[in-house]
C-alpha cells in the first residue's frame, strides 16, 4: 500500500493523534499541497476556524517548499517549519523520504525539541506503513 491511499493516510494521521495528546490535528500532504488525509477537528471546535483547508495546505506546502529549496545548500534541510499562534502552535514537517508533509497543530506551550517530534513522526509514519503492507 501506498503513502498516497487515504485509508493509509487515515490511518497513519489517527496514530499520530493517539500516541501524543500534546498534538491536537494532523494533516499528511503531497507535495503538490493536496490533502491526502487530516483530522483538523480541533480547529474547528476549540479555535471556531473554518478555512479553506485545500487553500491553506497548498500555501502552506508552497512556503515550506521555498525555504527548503533557498536553505538546502547553505545550511541542512529543515526538520521542521513552525509558527506560534496566541491560541497554539502549527508545525509542517517536510519528510522527503516519502514525499510527504504532515502539517500538526500542538498545543502552544509544546517544546519541539523536547518531543523531537519531527523524528518520531517520521518513525511512527515509517512504522505504520510497515505494519500494514
Amino acid at each position: 500500500m501506498s503513502i498516497f491511499d487515504p485509508n493509509v493516510a487515515k490511518r497513519i494521521v489517527d496514530h499520530i493523534l493517539s500516541t501524543n495528546h500534546e498534538i491536537l490535528a494532523v494533516s499528511i500532504i503531497d507535495m503538490k499541497g493536496n490533502i491526502i488525509a487530516a483530522n483538523s477537528e480541533y480547529l474547528r471546535k476549540a479555535l471556531g476556524v473554518s478555512v479553506d483547508e485545500d487553500k491553506y495546505d497548498r500555501a502552506l506546502v508552497a512556503s515550506t517548499l521555498g525555504l527548503i529549496q533557498v536553505t538546502r545548500d547553505i545550511i541542512e534541510e529543515p526538520k521542521a517549519v513552525i509558527t506560534i499562534h496566541k491560541d497554539c502552535k502549527l508545525m509542517l514537517l517536510p519528510i522527503p523520504s516519502f514525499q510527504i508533509l504532515v502539517g500538526l497543530v500542538l498545543h502552544r506551550s509544546v517544546n519541539e525539541s523536547d518531543y523531537n517530534i519531527a523524528n518520531k513522526i517520521e518513525r511512527l509514519i515509517a512504522d505504520t506503513l510497515w505494519y500494514i503492507s
